[in-house]
Parts: structure tokens; sequence; C-alpha cells
């Protein structure tokens, strides 16, 4: 290793660095993923003078470097899903030197932002919103309580001092409050103090930071409180003049071997995924600039009404890897240059593809609440981006309503199923191996999405895909709300048009089964029995009672009696698309169990005719088999190379 230990710096110091542009992130750097709790344990560490680890900063001398890899600034106004991307920092041969974060980006950022910056997290209660909201996602600054410590056993994460993010509202909100009962001074003050010489003698120094800031507590009605002085004189020492910043300087300008230190040293801490080498190497190795283009397209899919699914980077580079026919496992001796060089070669085609995939599955009915694994998702990319229709990749044609109708139909049929028995719950990669092995060697010999081959080749695996009675049975029992309840509703009602927004609804209102509207029916006080049945979630909540209904259905029924809505005017739901003869079964409330028993069965024998089945006599002599997700990437690769 080139390079020694050199004198520790400030926090102080270390914001100036980073306002200068004399501290910068390579692109080997992941993105930030601290939380805001974990930015507050940091801050409450170097309150308490305790150590916060060693970083390591990369001497960035050579001109080739400068000129032909990327750099970034810190973020400075983080916002969760919406502003995670560092902004660019233009470099040539000519630049001044500067240092490049080569371990301690997570802390750096931290400090950065609690001293200089904002961070924006999605409020409680709310759903996520498909661009940046400041209602949904207010951006918070940094406090330090200045009034009294964490009360011993008050936190789990045994801090002493009381860190927050706060809204500027609630920090308004706080001033007004009249018990005064935190006095919050915003760490970004800290910076704004006067200049306090340095002493070697603790004392005299405590002393010199005291006349800093004690007007500030004059001025705020805290310098009786000793806690308050001593807080404050506290934050100032360890922020502007403690050296707490204790850095290895890496010389060397070979950049095969810092890539070698930064996986070392980053081999802790925060996972390095491979996603996160695979994007940074390939920045370096991209003509423009691969971060930018594969968040540009994440932010796309999650911001368009027509997708609004929240992808990632790790499942864009997975795609990736899947599409153009590499491993699929996130390790660094799977990633080589040519690679990169064939992702970038086929980019705009794989994003076409990624992009029209999303759309087909918003289109199959499948929101982002019932995407329950958007890995999923990956070998209906695979699938589209390999199949020919016309003579032309057949994303291109999938979202044509007036085309490729029974395409849509089978690939949907096996997005259902995998969804509703969860195979890519574990072993995603062997999975996705080995689904990519079963489309390739069938997507010449099939006319469609080779559903039965993909059912023949999990078939006795723990990722079988066909159904049994228990499972059928565990399946009817899904509540309202549940992610799997969206997709099996529109497995079951496959004829609901493709061009339509549907929402679940309860058949019987929800209203009618509160204990308070159940105890107004004398035919339910008088049978203790029956009032159960019918106060019991599993049974008015549960799939046979529940149905997809489009706009103008659902604002036509609200809470309205299930007997006077259907057959009313303008209303297409009838007792046959409920699955239920027309003469047999009553629609009034107080037939509700008769109701349940046949519709549940109604049910049942309709996804046994749209599913694969276990025939239960065949398998009773067959032990299962557990997929071996080695021999499935093995087999998948013998079968690349004999293909190339």
């Amino acid at each position: 290793m080139a390079g020694q230990y050199e004198k520790a710096l400030t926090v102080q110091e270390s914001v100036e660095m980073i306002n200068h542009n004399e501290l910068r992130l390579p692109a080997i750097q992941r993105k930030f993923v601290w939380s805001s709790e974990q930015i507050c344990v940091l801050f409450d560490s170097i309150m308490r003078d305790f150590p916060i680890n060693s970083f390591m900063f990369w001497q960035v001398e050579d001109c080739t470097i400068k000129r032909d890899y990327k750099f970034y600034q810190f973020l400075k106004e983080y916002c969760t899903r919406f502003n995670e991307e560092n902004p660019g920092l233009e470099t040539n041969a000519s630049s001044r030197d500067f240092k490049a974060v080569i371990d301690g980006q997570q802390r750096l950022t931290s400090l950065y932002i609690g001293l200089c910056g904002t961070y924006a997290y999605k409020n409680p209660r709310v759903h996520w919103p498909t661009s940046q909201d400041e209602k949904k996602l207010p951006a918070r600054k940094l406090y330090l309580d200045l009034i009294a410590p964490v009360g011993l056993g008050d936190d789990e994460l045994l801090m002493k001092y009381r860190f927050k993010f706060l809204t500027d509202r609630q920090f308004e909100e706080s001033q007004k409050s009249e018990a005064k009962k935190n006095r919050w001074f915003c760490l970004h003050e800290v910076l704004n103090f006067p200049e306090v010489r340095s002493s070697t003698d603790k004392s005299n120094l405590d002393i010199s930071i005291r006349e800093v800031v004690v007007p500030y507590l004059l001025q705020n009605d805290l310098s009786d409180s000793e806690f308050s002085v001593s807080t404050l004189v506290q934050l100032y020492k360890v922020i502007r003049k403690v050296p707490v910043i204790h850095y290895f300087k890496e010389t060397s300008q070979e950049i095969d071997h810092v890539l070698d230190v930064f996986i070392r040293t980053n081999s802790g801490g925060t996972k390095l995924d491979f996603s996160d080498l695979l994007m940074s190497i390939a920045v370096a190795n991209w003509e423009g600039d691969f971060r930018k283009e594969v968040d540009s397209l994440v932010k796309e899919v999650h911001g368009s009404s027509a997708m609004g699914f929240y992808l990632g980077r790790d499942w864009v580079l997975k795609t990736c890897l899947m599409l153009t026919g590499a491993d699929v496992r996130f390790k660094v001796k799977n990633f080589k240059v040519e690679q990169v060089s064939k992702i970038q070669e086929n980019w705009n085609s794989i994003k076409d593809c990624i992009r029209e995939s999303f759309r087909l599955v918003r289109r199959l009915g499948i929101n982002p609440e019932s995407l329950t694994s958007r890995n999923a998702v990956i070998p209906i990319c695979y699938y589209l981006y390999n199949k020919s229709y016309c003579n032309k990749p057949l994303y291109r044609s999938i979202n044509n309503l007036a085309k490729v109708t029974e395409e849509r139909e089978i690939i949907g049929k096996w997005l259902y199923m995998a969804l509703l028995k969860r195979v890519f719950g574990g072993q995603a990669d062997a999975i996705l191996s080995s689904m990519r092995s079963v489309i390739r060697e069938n997507i010449k010999s099939t006319a469609y999405f080779p559903l039965e081959q993909v059912i023949e080749k999990f078939q006795g695996s723990n990722k079988d895909l066909r159904f049994d009675d228990e499972f059928l049975h565990n399946l009817l029992d899904t509540q309202y709300g549940e992610g799997r309840c969206r997709v099996l509703l529109h497995l079951l009602f496959p004829e609901m048009s493709s061009t339509e927004t549907f929402h679940i609804d309860h058949l019987h209102a929800k209203s009618e089964f509160d204990r308070s509207s159940l105890k107004v029916h004398e035919f339910l006080t008088e049978n203790r029995e029956l009032m159960e049945f019918y106060a019991n979630p599993v049974h008015w909540n549960g799939m046979a009672n529940l149905h997809l209904l489009n706009d103008s259905q659902n604002l036509s029924k609200k809470a309205r009696r299930l007997s006077e809505w259907v057959g009313s005017s303008g209303i297409t739901v009838t007792k046959q698309s409920l699955l239920l003869g027309e003469d047999n079964v009553s629609l009034e409330f107080n037939e509700f169990r008769e109701f349940y028993i046949q519709r549940r069965l109604a049910l049942k024998e309709r996804l046994v005719s749209r599913v694969y089945m276990k025939n239960v006599m065949a398998n009773s002599e067959v032990d299962e088999e557990v997929v071996d997700e080695e021999n499935l990437i093995f087999e998948s690769i013998n079968a690349e190379k004999k293909a190339a």
C-alpha cells in the first residue's frame, strides 16, 4: 500500500474541504444510504468523544485519472428515493489535485448533511409519491436539544444527547410551546460562531469557547442551565477544535490498485454489493455517464403514471446481465470490461424493453403494492427482448392491444402464478438463470411464452409453480389489503378490460360487518354462532367477498346493499360475472353465509381451471428436490457457452 497516515482533521476542516471540492467522491463509491437515526448516533458518538474509526482518502494527482475518470460532489440536500444521486464534478488533465474518499463516505456525508444540509424522508402513514413532494417528504435539519439529555432507559441506542431532524414547521411550533420542554439548536449555527484560538490547555479552551457561546445562550434564556452551557461548549469543541477525522492517504495512481483497496476496505459496514461495483466500474468504462443513464431510467419508471414501480440500480443492472447473457450473480469475478461494452452497445434496446415490460405489468393489473417481487419481471424482460414478432423484438408490440392478445394472457398467467407461489422469495439468481435457459431453449419452437416448459422445469422442486388443494384453500383466505389480493383477483378474472383501472371492493359492504351494525339484526342477535360467522373478517374481508370494480362501478356502489346494486341501472356486474348462478344464491345480507360458501366454491373451481394443479398420486412417491443455485447457474453458463 502506497501512502501513510496524515495529521487528523477537525470536522469543520473536512466540511470546508468538501465545500471547496478538495474532497470528492470517486465513481466507485455507492450511493449514500445512512438513515437519519444513524446520523444522530454518529453525532452523539462525537459529542461523547467516542472514536468514529479512521478514514481513507486517495490523493489524485495523475492527469490521465483526472481526465478519464468521474468524480462527484457530496450530497447536501438528501431526499429518500428522489435526490439520492451525487452531482457530478467536471475534471480534466489540468484540474488541481484533490482527495477522493475511499473509505468514510457515509460518515462524511452524514456530517456534512448535519452541519450544512437537509435530510428529507417520508412522513408516516402516507403513500410514497411518484415525484418529490415536500408535503410528503419535507426537508429536515439536524437539531440538538440544549435542555436535557436523553433520559436513562428512554433510548435503546443508549444515546446521551438528543439529536433530531426537524422540519422548519416543527421547529417553529416547538418555539411557540409554552412548556418549552425542548430547546432545539440547529447544528448549522455552530459553524457561524466566532473563531476561538486553539489552546493546549483544555480548561482554557473550554473557557474561551464558553465566552463565544454564552451570548447565544443569554439570548435564548439558557445561560442559567449548566447542561445547556456544557452541551453547546462540547458541540463547538468537537466540531471546530478537536481533530476527530483520522485518515490514511493513499498516493498510488494505479487505478487497479486503488480499486482493490476500495473493495478490501469496504467489505464491512453497509454491504458492498456487486451492483455498486458494477456501477462504479461501468461509469469509468462507459462513454458518457452510466450512473446518470441508470438513475434516469429508475426515475422515469417510478414517476410514470403508466408504470409507477420503484426499481433501484441493482434491479436494472441484474436485468442488464440477464439480457446480455452474462452470469446474473453480483460477484466481482463475473465482471469484465467487455460486459460493460455489451451493455452499452444494447443500452437503448434494454431501456425500451424495461419500459415496455413494466407497462405490460401495469396493464395486467399489477400495481406497485401488489408486485411483491420485482425479480419476477426479469424473465418477462428477457422473453420480450429475445422473442421476435413481425421481424422485430416482441417488446415493441406487446402493449399494442390490437396484437398479441394470447401472448399477453400467457405471460400474465405466469406472472400471477409466480407472485402467488413466491418463487422469487429466495435463490433468485438460480431461478433467473434457470428461467433464462428454459426460455432460450424454447423460444423458437413455441408460439408463445413457454409456460408449460417452465412448469415442467421446476416440477417437484421447492419452486414448483403448480398448485395443490391446501394452497388453494389458503389463497382463498387472502385478506383485503394483502399484496397478493390484487394478483389473485386478476388471475381469477382475466376477462377484466386491460384498458381500465380496477379497485378492489367488498361486495357486501365492509361497514355492514361492524359489531354495532350487526347488532341491529335480530336474526344475528338470536343466533350466537351466526353472529360470530358474520363478525369474523376471514369471511367478510376475504376473497369470497371481494371483487374488481372499475372507477364508475366503484363510485356507484359505495356502501349500497349488494342485492340493490347488482342489476341496477348502468351496472354490468351480474351474478354470472361474480361466478354465481342466477337463481341459486341470494345476494341478501341475511343470506351472507350461503353466499360466502357458494362463491368460495365457485372461486376455487375457477382457480383450478386457471392454474396448473399437482397430481397428488404422482407426487406421493417423489421426494421434494431443493433447487441447487450453483448447479442451475452452472448449467445456464454452459448453455450460454454452447450457444455462443
